[in-house]
């Protein structure tokens, strides 16, 4: 009998198995370098390797293995699985390190320059520098890889915090912005301005959402609910106005106030808002009902500033008497006073650490200190920032802060929190 041909099997292998043969190891170099730009190494490196393996070759070089590593690249915080191909790198790229967690602190300057600086050692990060108007605010985005910028030339302009580039402009008001605000879903930005308006803009798209403008004077001052649903609006008008920001239903507005409302903060659990005017008053309103709880007077100056602490437990209220005053939610009493000042209309911008221990304070002499909310002692005293040319320090306008960019969930342990 005739032999039978040998079998042939003409399947076609998967395109992974197509793609991985095709795929060769390809060495390279990348520049590793801090925010604030400083050299780290110059790392030889291939593209089949993974972020996670590049992160230990950058430990293993700086004898550092407890160390806690982030890596970025084009404002992108890169899983430690994602091989160094599909993040795009390439030869004699700058690769970002960043340690975490790492708390960090935006100050924004009269001179138009912003400075991120790192809360736990005193170094100033990065510089944002080159703008022709004040900075008058500024916001971080939830992420914590970029921020937000309020101009006094009616824009706001998205920064990424690791590459330290402008990203995008929202452009749209018709007057100096006077404050700036990010949800904390990560979506939306919202901008106050003389104008007598406030929008809320989408953060990807960069187009306008809601128009908010029914206010009878500058909204000086805007805030985001716990849940990104509301936005808060304090005007000139000296009313407080609370709107539904995916809803087509009028705002509420708040009465009560008999001076401009300057400042303005939502509690951690959304149910409360907080107001403070230039009649001296602080004023605790219920979002669901729009009745005024409570409200605190006899500081005998103007309330610049507020913040409420992540508990929700604490309110700071700035005065331009240059003093701190902490108030307890709970009982209506003062618990502490920090003097970060003296001298009139010095204090201009406060802020609780997310940990809720530290107190960030900046003033119009330039100082930015950082306190401790329990025993109102100053903790870390920044640098001034003395421009070009000058031999005294411009004022301080804006602070906020931010625990930085957020590591992948694969990289978050217990413990890892920061502890300020």
């Amino acid at each position: 009998p005739t032999p039978s041909p040998p079998t042939t099997d003409f399947r076609c292998p998967s395109a992974a198995a197509v793609a991985a043969m095709e795929v060769e190891e390809v060495p390279f170099t990348v520049n590793i370098t801090r925010m604030n730009g400083v050299a780290l190494a110059k790392m030889k490196v291939s593209n089949l390797q993974t972020v996670g393996e590049l992160v230990e070759s950058i430990k293993h070089a700086a004898q550092a293995q407890d160390l806690q590593l982030l890596l970025a690249f084009n404002s992108e915080v890169l899983e430690p699985e994602r091989k160094l191909q599909e993040c795009g790198l390439f030869e004699g790229c700058y690769v970002t390190a960043i340690r975490y967690p790492e708390l960090f602190l935006a100050a924004t300057y009269d001179d138009g320059t912003t400075k991120i600086w790192s809360a736990e050692s005193g170094d100033c990060e990065r510089t944002l520098e080159g703008h022709v108007s004040a900075v008058t605010s500024v916001a971080f985005a939830a992420t914590g890889l970029s921020l937000i910028l309020g101009k006094m030339d009616g824009t706001a302009e998205l920064w990424s915090v690791t590459s330290g580039e402008h990203i995008r402009t929202f452009a749209g008001h018709q007057g100096p912005l006077t404050s700036v605000a990010c949800s904390p879903n990560g979506k939306l930005l919202a901008t106050g301005c003389f104008d007598r308006t406030a929008m809320v803009w989408d953060f990807a798209t960069g187009k306008v959402v809601k128009a908010c403008n029914t206010h009878r004077g500058t909204v000086t001052t805007l805030a985001f609910s716990a849940d990104s649903k509301m936005l808060g609006t304090g005007s000139e008008d000296c009313t407080v106005k609370l709107w539904k920001v995916f809803e087509k239903t009028a705002e509420r507005t708040l009465v009560g106030h008999e001076g401009s409302v300057q400042a303005m903060a939502f509690s951690p659990h959304g149910k409360g808002v907080a107001s403070g005017s230039m009649d001296s008053e602080v004023r605790l309103w219920s979002t669901i009902s729009g009745r005024c709880d409570w409200s605190l007077g006899g500081s005998g100056c103007s309330v610049c500033a507020i913040g409420y602490s992540p508990d929700g437990m604490t309110l700071a209220v700035g005065g331009t008497d240059g003093k701190v005053r902490m108030w307890s939610v709970g009982t209506g009493s003062n618990t502490l006073t920090i003097e970060v000042s003296r001298g009139i209309r010095k204090l201009r911008s406060v802020a609780f650490s997310p940990a809720g221990t530290l107190l960030a304070t900046g003033s119009e002499d330039g100082a930015l200190h950082l306190w401790g909310n329990q025993t109102g002692e100053c903790k870390l005293s920044l640098q001034p920032h003395i421009p070009p040319g000058r031999h005294q320090p411009v004022g301080v306008f804006a602070v906020a802060f931010s625990t930085g960019p957020v590591p992948h969930r694969s990289l978050a342990r217990p413990g890892n929190a920061s502890k300020t």
